[in-house]
């Protein structure tokens, strides 16, 4: 107990101690404005113009075409339809997935990621694909 009551008495010390040591930062020179401290007078933003029309809906930049070839995964069995979670997309979209000559349409979802970082996809496209579950295949993606 008496060597507990040491350690923590030395503890203590170094930190008052070290505490004597710090100094106040520098006073701003006449003119300067201190950038640590808010005096009220700086500018506040200022509102958009009444003529900004802000819209939270996204609008397609994707040409229809080919957009790539990706490495496809299954993706959430519980999620129902027919749909593709890929970087190869910046918007939704609908397009087309083609894998040994068979094709299926399908929602194109954006995720995050580079192009060539593989996509997710669901049972149903997987199953109409004929791609094995446990298989990494690699599938032609075109927008529509």
């Amino acid at each position: 107990m008496r060597g507990n009551l040491i350690a923590i008495s030395a503890v203590v010390g170094v930190s008052v101690s070290a505490c004597a040591n710090i100094t106040s930062k520098p006073a701003a020179s006449s003119g300067e404005t201190d950038p640590y401290t808010w005096t009220g007078d700086s500018p506040r933003p200022q509102a958009r113009p009444e003529s900004v029309v802000v819209s939270d809906q996204q609008v397609s930049v994707e040409a229809s075409g080919p957009l790539g070839v990706t490495i496809v995964s299954l993706g959430t069995p519980s999620e129902q339809g027919l749909w593709l979670k890929t970087p190869l997309v910046s918007t939704q979209t609908k397009g087309r997935l083609v894998y040994g000559g068979k094709s299926v349409d399908v929602d194109l979802i954006p995720i995050d990621g580079e192009a060539g970082a593989g996509s997710r996809i669901s049972l149903h496209a997987m199953q109409a694909l004929g791609i094995p579950l446990t298989d990494l295949a690699e599938v032609a993606v075109s927008a529509l």
